[in-house]
């Protein structure tokens, strides 16, 4: 280039500058088809001078590239009068063709199994024979139960204590007659004075002494504390807590049964009509 920028016209400065961009886009061009396939494309960026007075800055930068590109220079390239221009770096933009992006991996979802209602079903055959031998054993042990019980439980015949004795009413007398002992019985027969036959267990009540009738105070008294009853069995006095105890008794015409085995407890001292008064 013989000739100075400087001293060029506008229209041929201009022409100058074209060309001068031509030759470097074509020297690109043949730069990027010569580089090999595997090797990363380097795109120099050059950034156009930002004020007049201002030296070309040049900036390279390794991207990965698909088609370098010459950005367009400003409208007017002021270049200094005294610098030769050589050779004039078109700024050239690296266009770097975005390569895709992974695809993120797909939310794992996971089926969720309902709840499944199960319907009832009936027992099985195992089922069965265990219920039924539990049940046949229950009922065996039952019975087995039941046996043992009317076995140890003791029976008495007629006549004997426990029992039941069949007696005469001429043997209890009236109601002012003395009371008619019934030693295998354990029972004094006595007519109330309302008419009633009734069966005095012998036993007192206190400590388990055996009482007897005494005719002179027309009562009983018993010889071991000095508990003291009525002709009917009631309380009067000493350290007993209540009546004496009476057996069922159940008139049936001219006989009446007693049930030695059915006990009537006395009733407590404080409710006896005979109770002597306190001084």
């Amino acid at each position: 280039m013989a000739e100075k920028v400087g001293d060029l016209s506008g229209d041929e400065r201009e022409q100058r500058v074209a060309e001068l961009k031509r030759k470097m886009q074509e020297a690109a061009h043949k730069k990027a088809q010569a580089a090999p396939a595997e090797q990363k494309p380097v795109a120099a960026t050059v950034a156009a001078p930002v004020a007049a007075s201002a030296p070309v800055a040049v900036a390279v930068a390794e991207a990965p590239v698909a088609v370098a590109t010459v950005a367009e220079p400003a409208a007017d390239i002021v270049t200094p009068v005294d610098s030769p221009v050589a050779a004039v770096a078109t700024p050239t933009a690296a266009v770097a063709q975005p390569t895709a992006a992974p695809r993120p991996p797909a939310a794992r979802t996971e089926a969720v199994a309902a709840p499944v209602e199960v319907e009832g079903k009936g027992i099985n055959r195992r089922e069965f024979l265990t219920y039924a031998w539990g049940a046949a054993l229950g009922l065996l042990t039952l019975e087995a139960g039941v046996g043992t019980f009317m076995f140890l439980y003791p029976r008495f015949r007629a006549g004997e204590f426990g029992g039941d004795f069949i007696q005469d009413t001429n043997k209890f007398g009236d109601k002012d007659a003395a009371p008619n002992p019934e030693p295998s019985g354990k029972f004094w027969q006595v007519t109330t004075a309302e008419g009633q036959h009734k069966a005095l267990y012998m036993v007192c009540v206190h400590l388990g002494c055996l009482y007897k009738w005494v005719p002179a105070n027309n009562r009983f008294e018993c010889p071991c504390h000095g508990s003291k009853y009525t002709h009917d069995g009631f309380y009067i006095e000493g350290p007993a807590t209540r009546s004496l105890d009476t057996f069922e008794v159940t008139d049936e015409g001219d006989k009446v049964v007693v049930h030695t085995g059915k006990k009537i407890v006395g009733a407590p001292a404080s409710e006896s009509p005979a109770r002597a008064p306190t001084v």
